[in-house]
């Protein structure tokens, strides 16, 4: 058992693929549909416990996803102890802008426009195109543009470009409360200059006289950092500002699909899965897999390079995994049975 795993097992721990529905059709979830901690997700949870009375959800999806994942890189300059990127076994590399302006031209197609993460299995930072990604986005109508980065490349030069470029809102992972504890779990950074550049960032973001991007500092309590939850708060409460909707994120281990398993995979599968229904995940290459657990590209729906976003999300392909993940019928799907998702209750 790695270093890594054993640091955190002591850690407290619908039903027919159907046509598309009309994109007029009002069936919005939030800018955070992916985020497991979320009350939105939570929701969504509660209702794939019950495929029978909430059936409507599962037989239709909109033309064109509500969530589109782009990953701009797979590259990492961090070692966190959690991350299962010794496990990551494909091709790294950056997503190129012509594919990047292909994907973003087809998935504004509609009136209704995808929330868009520009970030992936990596950090999003390293990709000094980033900000010609968050314009172009904005440029073709996408209003919520979203990134989670370590903030250790967050120097005030980007700062300035990514907050000029309209990026609506940032997660940052910080997790430590101290140089020690901080420096522990997310090897290969610094605590203090990851401060001050966040501390740089929220000044920049007051001259510039901009509410965007909002900010989402997130603690993950773990061995490494000693679970300091409310030395976390203590750190970060004066510095956010609540009027700009900065806000504090506490979060939990989960479970990545091939990667790394921290939960005991208690009971059976219970639970759909709607991330066919509501969101597409494509990697920095173009291809397009069923879910962002994916981290090594195993469960691959299609390839962007070849096929338009319309072709991959109303083809065959997703259609059978509707299906399949409908009926609880996850057998075909290795990543996600091995993913703490479907079985949560």
């Amino acid at each position: 058992m790695s270093g890594r795993l054993r640091a955190f097992r002591s850690l407290p721990h619908r039903l027919s693929a159907g046509p598309a529905l009309k994109d007029s059709d009002e069936f919005d979830f939030g800018p955070d549909v992916l985020n497991i901690g979320d009350a939105g997700a939570q929701f969504l949870l509660g209702l794939a416990r019950s495929p029978l009375v909430f059936y409507p959800h599962y037989k239709y999806h909109l033309p064109l996803p509500m969530v589109l994942m782009i990953e701009n890189t797979n590259h990492c300059n961090a070692d966190c102890v959690m991350c299962p990127r010794d496990t990551l076994s494909r091709k790294r590399g950056f997503m190129d802008l012509g594919l990047f302006e292909k994907i973003i031209k087809e998935a504004s197609a509609e009136k209704r426009k995808p929330v868009t993460h520009l970030h992936g299995f990596g950090e999003p930072l390293l990709d000094k195109l980033l900000p010609d990604k968050i314009r172009m986005a904005k440029d073709h109508g996408i209003t919520r543009t979203y990134i989670v980065s370590n903030a250790s490349r967050l120097f005030p030069e980007t700062a300035r470009k990514i907050i000029g470029a309209g990026l609506d809102k940032m997660k940052i992972s910080f997790y430590g409360t101290d140089a020690e504890s901080y420096n522990t779990t997310m090897r290969h950074l610094n605590f203090d200059v990851t401060l001050q550049n966040i501390k740089d960032f929220l000044r920049i973001r007051r001259e510039m006289q901009s509410a965007t991007p909002r900010l989402i500092v997130q603690y993950l309590p773990n061995e490494t950092n000693h679970a300091r939850v409310a030395e976390f708060k203590a750190l970060w409460e004066p510095l956010l500002d609540r009027r700009a909707g900065d806000t504090l994120n506490v979060s939990t281990l989960h479970n990545y699909g091939g990667g790394r398993a921290y939960n005991p995979m208690r009971g059976k599968i219970a639970s759909v899965c709607y991330f066919p229904w509501t969101s597409m995940s494509v990697l920095w290459d173009g291809r397009v897999v069923t879910c962002c657990m994916d981290s090594n590209g195993v469960q691959v729906l299609g390839d962007l390079n070849h096929q338009t976003v319309q072709e991959v999300w109303n083809g065959p392909v997703l259609a059978g995994v509707r299906k399949d993940f409908a009926n609880l019928d996850y057998r075909k799907y290795p990543v996600c049975t091995t993913c703490d998702w479907v079985r949560r209750r």
